[in-house]
């Protein structure tokens, strides 16, 4: 199979697309055929040579992909079958065209998502969701402030927040990004760099408390 690959860190023209062997799914483990792949912060620290994969990961990088079940390892439970549509979370190996991800770690693509959406969901969809119902327990008519509200995670989260009936407000440090994020739906933004954001806030909430 191919894959995304770099014989030495640095910059996005180290890439290439290299023939590697085809991963053969263990005890557990379900064979996806790749169809989408994310790109993430992590990726391209990895590809510089500051973030190395976790021990015992793949080296190809892509923490999510999405595409269909093309084999069954021994002892899967039965939940998945050949030509499922799944988007997966992963240690590594997302961007080439198979890789293995214990059956747990699966989900089922909604019908009405295609692969490419379904590929950005994995990480920051579901790192934005535990913060909010899990830790925070978001509440409707909340006022949640979120920092780095252009980043991948941020504008999943300002768009889970007004799915909560809650209030988004968010920091960042371009007007570019504070503009990205009042189109995904914050109702104010603050430039950290420029500006004492905790004021502001307080300002546009009249006081009232806030979750973070």
């Amino acid at each position: 199979m191919f894959a995304a690959y770099f014989d030495c860190p640095g910059g996005p023209e180290n890439l290439y697309m290299k023939e590697v062997m085809k991963p053969s799914p263990g005890e557990g483990e379900v064979l996806v055929k790749v169809s989408a792949s994310a790109l993430n912060r992590a990726d391209l620290l990895q590809r510089r040579g500051k973030y190395p994969p976790p021990k015992g990961a793949s080296d190809i990088l892509g923490l999510e992909a999405a595409g269909s079940v093309a084999g069954l390892g021994p002892g899967c439970s039965g939940r998945w079958k050949i030509g499922d549509a799944v988007m997966a979370l992963l240690p590594g190996g997302g961007q080439a065209q198979y890789v293995t991800v214990p059956e747990g770690l699966l989900m089922p693509i909604p019908k009405d998502m295609t692969f490419i959406q379904a590929a950005a969901i994995p990480e920051a969809w579901l790192t934005a969701f535990q913060l909010l119902h899990f830790v925070g327990k978001v509440q409707e008519g909340e006022r949640v402030l979120i920092h780095a509200g252009a980043s991948g995670v941020g504008m999943a989260a300002i768009q889970l927040v007004r799915l909560a009936k809650a209030i988004p407000i968010v920091t960042a440090g371009t007007q570019e990004k504070l503009e990205a994020t009042a189109n995904a739906g914050a109702a104010a933004g603050f430039n950290y760099k420029n500006e004492d954001f905790s004021e502001k806030v307080l300002e546009f909430t009249q006081g009232k408390n806030l979750s973070v």
